[in-house]
């Protein structure tokens, strides 16, 4: 039986802790056995995802009709902005009949919309099947990879992170005012079934930059009120503030604070050409996804992406599909893969009414769980909004996280040899993980500011990994941009850069960023099956 403890510890401050078994105590499991614990306030917080955006085309509101390609119709957000200081560009276009959609989200609407003092990692994924939340797994580009002399093949995680600078953004500012932005592309087509896509943007409460991760917490000080339960309340502040605070993230629990929930997490092997159902004890959303590591059963370790060595490298190909407390893995890979995921979910529902109840201890058809909700809630059936906390879902530690500089913090080059498709320098990382949690990393290049006149250059590129092929003597090696990351141990992960490596090649000539490489950003989460 799982048991969750909180209080006000001396020497401590207020904490919110979650075992696995009842024979732990809350008072001195030392917080470094990070498998003992579900939840621990003192290493974590209950989501790193504060939101996960359904990003839908709408052409009533802002047509696409008059506008092409390369001139397409702008709208820009909130009403009264424009190029230069709007938080969101709508570009809408017509092309052959179909209407195309393409959002651009700046760090001013991250900031605006969250209180963020930082650009923030995001995620995004186009739905296959956004009626019946169809997604794709991980996938090989390999079109690029016919063109004799101008060759490249991807991998890709089935997310897409990246950050360029935009054409115009600043325009009318003058040289140096372009923006940065996170484009999220949609379209709707009348011959297309379904006619319109969606895609659901998750924003995270981490740096994607060099950037520390904002620690509020204070001292705790004798006297102070951190922890309040009552029928209009429940908070627990971090140490230093008290239930009075007004300001959110100065605490563990709020009834105002709910971000988005993992539903499960854990790992799975599909067999080829098979299909695998994940069950979650709550039921999923239309703002769920999965996230995922994924493998040949026959490969020892994962990648992120997937690992490619060649033109003939083979897809770790699947689909998946979520249905009420059911996503459905399609494999249509003909050899076994494993999967390690993490199943997010959010809800954009209105909080429910009508309850007393607080805290619940209850059962359900696979056993007792403890639930935290918010006060007022209804207490027949709390909607996925009002849930605070509850030992059905699982909670992820980052058990190392930080940022790489390059060159000088890769200390292995590799530009010369065989691996040289893995990148050009190599860093490991010591993970600190005694009970052996698997690893889920994530890592992505980070560059410094180029020429104030350049557009169409990186400012972040997460999970993408691409390689040369048909292109004479620079066949396999790493495209610029590129970062791969694969834990080769409980505790030990490998980094790779491709550094400032050409992005493109085109019959003997090279393409590469002005923009600099100024690192790499990493995060490595641990990762419980969910019990």
């Amino acid at each position: 039986m799982k048991r969750v403890y909180w209080g006000n510890v001396a020497g401590v401050g207020p904490v919110l802790k979650g075992f696995y078994s009842d024979a732990d105590d809350p008072l001195t499991t030392p917080d470094t056995a990070t498998g003992k614990f579900f939840f621990n306030s003192n290493i974590q917080t209950i989501g790193y995802i504060l939101d996960i955006v359904a990003v839908s085309p709408d052409f009533v509101t802002y047509p696409a009709a008059g506008g092409s390609g390369l001139n397409p119709n702008r709208y820009y957000l909130p009403a009264g902005t424009d190029e230069d200081n709007c938080q969101i560009r709508i570009s809408s276009w017509m092309n052959d009949g179909n209407s195309f959609q393409v959002f651009a989200y700046y760090q001013s609407w991250f900031t605006a919309t969250y209180g963020l003092s930082y650009l923030p990692l995001v995620e995004y994924r186009l739905a296959l099947d956004y009626v019946t939340n169809k997604f794709r797994g991980p996938y090989l580009d390999l079109r690029q990879g016919q063109a004799t002399g101008q060759g490249k093949i991807f991998s890709w995680s089935g997310a897409i992170s990246q950050m360029f600078i935009d054409l115009d953004s600043g325009y009318d500012s003058g040289a140096g005012a372009n923006r940065a932005s996170v484009k999220v592309g949609a379209l709707t087509s009348s011959g297309a079934a379904p006619p319109t896509s969606r895609a659901l943007m998750s924003v995270y409460a981490l740096p994607a930059e060099a950037d520390a991760i904002p620690n509020f917490a204070g001292n705790a000080v004798s006297g102070q009120e951190p922890i309040r339960i009552s029928p209009s309340m429940f908070r627990i502040a971090l140490p230093g503030y008290t239930v009075a605070d007004t300001n959110l993230d100065h605490y563990i629990v709020h009834e105002n604070k709910v971000p988005a929930k993992i539903m499960r997490s854990g790992s799975v092997t599909v067999p080829a050409l098979g299909t695998v159902n994940i069950t979650t004890r709550l039921p999923m959303t239309d703002t769920t996804y999965m996230d995922f590591l994924c493998k040949k059963s026959s490969e020892a370790t994962y990648w992120n992406p997937p690992f490619i060595d060649s033109f003939n490298s083979h897809a770790n190909d699947f689909t998946y599909t979520i249905s009420g407390s059911t996503l459905t893995i399609v494999s249509t890979c003909d050899v076994s893969i494993d999967i390690l995921y993490v199943i997010y979910a959010d809800s954009g529902d209105a909080y429910t009414t009508g309850g007393s109840k607080v805290t619940v201890r209850a059962s359900d058809a696979v056993g007792e769980y403890y639930q935290i909700k918010r006060p007022g809630s209804s207490d027949a059936a709390p909607g996925l909004n009002d849930i605070l906390f509850d030992t059905r879902l699982s909670y992820l530690p980052i058990l190392k996280e930080g940022f790489l500089n390059f060159p000088g913090d890769f200390p292995t080059d590799i530009s010369g040899g065989s691996d040289r498709f893995k990148g050009v320098r190599k860093a490991t990382v010591t993970v600190p993980n005694p009970q052996g949690l698997a690893l889920f990393p994530k890592c992505g290049s980070v560059y410094n500011a180029p020429a104030p006149q350049d557009y169409d250059e990186p400012r972040v590129m997460w999970q993408h990994h691409s390689i040369f092929v048909n292109v004479g003597s620079d066949s396999g090696k790493s495209a610029g941009g590129s970062t791969w990351i694969n834990p080769t141990s409980p505790t030990s992960v490998d980094i790779y850069t491709s550094g400032n490596q050409p992005w493109a090649v085109a019959n003997g000539s090279y393409s590469s960023y002005n923009a600099q490489l100024k690192g790499v950003r990493y995060y490595i989460f641990g990762v419980p099956n969910s019990l």
